[in-house]
């Protein structure tokens, strides 16, 4: 089949050329009209939701915010939006409430279709809701809000075909370092996206399940399923990253490549000393948010019992799209400096990464300085935001990396994130994770002038404190370096997983 770049007609397409393909998740599909099993199925799932948009007056032109519990439906609702002529705004059900008011707010009155979970994340703000909103549309009966209608009236809905020039999808960034942000997509630059994800794809004759466990609203989601419906690859959407969870679906469905955000991969790391283990089956992990770990590295490719796996890491942002790649295998850790490399591969064809000083010269091979990213996947605008430049114009990732004399990229660390004494806090997390490998999470922060890790364990015990020591001199860290233990569970994560770093800071020294 051609590539089809309109979310609106994905489903519809791909459904007249590998209809039978396997497309599903691993959760019940609460609120749509049947629990797809194929892309037939999920075709009719998004045609099923059009009718029942276009019978509560949802026309084109109209933006349609999606506030929801994490599930591939989210998935099929924004194709049905997109279908309908609207606007789909993909907004984290695990954003702050104040957060996704104001979001809401910039939509300038979209029209909020919401379930149970939604419902009460903005029921704390219930009251500002009916100035925000044109109005509340709800996927389940018990989802309350004032005013809210249940979304269960269909009517024959007309579809709308859109240029490439045109806006199709609003997401957000994670906010890791402060307030998200509202991104607007049009057709083209979604699909600029996808374009290298699906070479990639038919590089690797991809046969078996691709399982996805990501936050659904993300940018990379979407464009995980136009590169899986336009190439035919079956596909599952796990709901949840808990490990309980994650293990009964992997063990249920065994797919051949597994994708998850790097925090994720690091919590799953004791299912692979589990008995039977989840990850024999995966020929290919995927990661495209942050760097991942080598340990984490290390342990899932270890885990898997197919002859050569792979680790699939991209490098990029919300605004962007993953703009460089890089595949690791078995072999490839055991090269010299491999372990704590914090290598995110090389540009994609037609991308292109330069590292400049804070004036905006460019620096040579080796040297630290601001990464810097052309790509035509860029977003067109953001919300609220002064207009953006052309994509011609260098775009700052707002992080600090080197290039290598072959071309890939080094990643350090957030701009935000960096610590006055320390070259990098992830290239230490790394060494600290190796040498310790009880620890469940590591995270460098300054705190009143004094660096400081803060630390989780599996076990919930202290760490060592004559290893700890050992491994703080072997990653580099000054040696008045503090620890701070703390449950995982108290660690502020983004949607998509990030630490927010600058939460862990006291109040006063958040800025």
């Amino acid at each position: 089949m051609l590539p089809i770049a309109d979310l609106g007609l994905l489903a519809e397409s791909a459904a007249e050329h590998h209809g039978d393909t396997p497309l599903c998740a691993d959760t019940p599909w609460v609120s749509a009209c049947r629990a797809p099993d194929d892309v037939s199925d999920f075709a009719a799932v998004v045609a099923d939701y059009a009718d029942r948009l276009w019978g509560a007056g949802v026309r084109p032109g109209a933006v349609v915010a999606l506030v929801k519990s994490n599930h591939l439906d989210i998935q099929a609702i924004q194709c049905a939006v997109v279908r309908v002529g609207a606007l789909p705004a993909l907004l984290s059900v695990a954003m702050e409430p104040p957060d996704l008011l104001r979001c809401l707010r910039e939509l300038q009155r979209p029209h909020l279709v919401t379930d149970t979970e939604g419902a009460a994340v903005l029921r704390p703000g219930q009251q500002q809701l009916g100035e925000i909103v044109t109005r509340v549309l709800t996927l389940t009966p018990d989802a309350e809000l004032p005013g809210a209608v249940e979304l269960n009236e269909p009517a024959a809905h007309r579809v709308t075909r859109r240029p490439g020039t045109d806006p199709t999808l609003i997401t957000h960034s994670s906010g890791t370092t402060g307030t998200p942000k509202l991104l607007v997509h049009t057709v083209d630059s979604l699909y600029a996206h996808v374009a290298p994800q699906m070479r990639v794809v038919r590089s690797l004759d991809y046969t078996g399940i691709s399982a996805k466990c990501l936050s659904f609203v993300h940018v990379r989601m979407s464009t995980g399923l136009l590169t899986a419906l336009n190439t035919g690859v079956p596909f599952l959407g796990i709901s949840s990253p808990d490990p309980a969870s994650v293990r009964a679906a992997l063990l249920r469905y065994r797919p051949e490549t597994l994708e998850a955000q790097p925090n994720m991969f690091l919590r799953w790391e004791p299912l692979a000393r589990e008995t039977p283990n989840p990850f024999t089956t995966v020929e290919r992990y995927i990661s495209s948010f942050d760097a991942i770990h080598p340990r984490t590295l290390r342990t899932l490719l270890e885990a898997s019992e197919r002859p050569n796996p792979t680790f699939i890491q991209a490098y990029g942002q919300t605004e962007t799209g993953p703009v460089t790649l890089l595949m690791t295998t078995r072999a490839d850790l055991r090269e010299p400096g491999r372990p704590h490399s914090r290598d995110v591969g090389a540009a994609f064809p037609g991308m292109e990464v330069r590292v400049v000083d804070d004036a905006g010269a460019e620096l040579p091979a080796g040297t630290p300085g601001n990464i810097e990213v052309r790509t035509p996947a860029r977003a067109e605008s953001m919300i609220g935001r002064p207009p953006l430049p052309g994509r011609d114009a260098w775009w700052p990732m707002h992080d600090v990396g080197a290039l290598r004399p072959d071309g890939h990229l080094e990643l350090y660390d957030r701009r935000v994130d960096r610590v006055p004494g320390v070259p990098s806090t992830l290239r230490a997390e790394d060494v600290l994770l190796d040498e310790l490998p009880e620890l469940a999470e590591v995270v460098i922060v300054a705190v009143g002038g004094t660096v400081t890790a803060v630390a989780a364990t599996a076990d919930g015990k202290p760490v060592d404190e004559d290893r700890w020591r050992s491994a703080r001199a072997k990653a580099g860290l000054p040696e008045g370096t503090r620890v701070e233990h703390r449950p995982w569970e108290e660690f502020p994560l983004t949607g998509t997983m990030k630490v927010r770093r600058h939460r862990l800071l006291p109040h006063e020294a958040r800025g």
